[in-house]
């Protein structure tokens, strides 16, 4: 598909360009595919060789990719060393995106916008960001480094890379679900932000990380460590309403609640929920999920809001413990397939993203000179 100049996306919802990777407009779908029967039916994988390339991948090609992120695991010495000699206030997300930065010095291709060189580089990322953020998650807390295991998922390894346990088919399960989630929603702030660097024919690692500098911006990473809070500030089913109460009486909306684009109901939380309670279950910490179905009745009561995928997502984390500081994180590392789809899709374009503002300063003012101004 040739695409036209890109139009500039605006806080009323215009339209910023065409995608043929997912519509968000009755139920979301990647590329016509519904997020219902990917998340019952798919796997992370599957859902990621899907956004990128337009179609889920056979058998063979299921095989090609495993066989790809195993041998593109192995970290390279230098990368490991660097990790150790990061300061230990750096936060996680920061990490990442430098560390994106060093994979890309060892990672060129004669022509790196091509589908194929974004593939090579999307798998590369894949496989080695999880062991780099698990690495430097475990080295600061004194813990040995794992490798990744053969007989877990993508997702159940995420989950072992930093835990350093065998998590359960619940928690697997549940995991996947969020990665497939969280792969691809349209035109977010990271994506416009990456689809703008692919229009000017940057290299691929350039628009990743251009989305992970938008994606660290709370507005749009998630309120994963202010959910937490407040479920521990409420404590108890009872106290929900006064304390949701007192909140919007300062703050507009409670952390996790409302999101720009779905007016009624964010159907990835729906999707998303049942799996939190059934680890929530696992963990012991049922009664965190009765907190948080108190406040959820609450807000409804104060604003007739419903939760966005941020609200089940923390604490679906959270009960797989792990720390708030690898929420964003996590996030980058499904939402880079949604990227690279966007790259590719981007490089359509002849001509670079150039949006136009509207002058709102003073109007035409004659020169003074120095001695004039005084």
């Amino acid at each position: 598909m040739t695409h036209d100049l890109p139009k500039m996306a605006s806080t009323n919802g215009m339209p910023f360009s065409e995608t043929a990777v997912s519509a968000i407009g009755e139920g979301l779908r990647y590329r016509g595919y519904a997020i219902e029967e990917l998340v019952e039916y798919s796997t992370f994988l599957e859902v990621a060789f899907l956004v990128v390339h337009g179609d889920l991948p056979s058998h063979e090609q299921m095989a090609d990719l495993q066989a790809i992120l195993t041998e593109a695991s192995i970290l390279e010495p230098d990368l490991l060393t660097w990790v150790e000699q990061i300061p230990l206030n750096a936060p996680a997300i920061d990490v990442l995106r430098t560390a994106v930065s060093l994979i890309a010095l060892a990672d060129a291709h004669d022509d790196e916008s091509h589908p194929g060189a974004v593939w090579d580089s999307i798998q590369r990322l894949l496989a080695q960001l999880p062991f780099l953020m698990a690495a430097r998650y475990r080295l600061a807390r004194g813990l040995e480094l794992l490798e990744s295991r053969d007989d877990l998922s993508y997702a159940g390894n995420l989950l072992w890379l930093l835990t350093g346990r065998e998590p359960s088919a619940t928690a697997e399960r549940a995991c996947d679900a969020l990665l497939i989630l969280t792969a691809e929603h349209e035109f977010a702030p990271s994506t416009c932000a990456a689809r703008v660097v692919a229009s000017t024919r940057a290299d691929f690692h350039s628009a990743v990380i251009a989305g992970m500098c938008a994606i660290k911006g709370a507005w749009h990473g998630g309120p994963g460590r202010q959910i937490i809070d407040i479920l521990q500030a409420v404590g108890r089913p009872e106290s929900a309403q006064t304390i949701v109460r007192a909140v919007l009486e300062q703050y507009e909306r409670i952390p996790g609640f409302w999101h720009r684009v779905y007016k009624t109901s964010d159907p990835r939380a729906e999707l998303l929920a049942p799996f939190c309670r059934k680890v929530a279950e696992e963990a012991g910490r049922l009664r965190t999920e009765d907190v948080a179905m108190a406040i959820e009745s609450a807000v409804w009561d104060e604003q007739q809001v419903l939760p966005s995928l941020d609200w089940p997502a923390a604490r679906l984390l959270h009960y797989l413990d792990l720390d708030a500081d690898l929420f964003v994180p996590i996030f980058v590392i499904s939402r880079m397939v949604s990227w690279a789809a966007h790259y590719i899709e981007q490089q359509q374009s002849p001509q670079p993203i150039r949006p136009r503002g509207v002058y709102a300063g003073p109007p035409n003012r004659p020169f003074e000179s120095l001695d004039e101004r005084g």
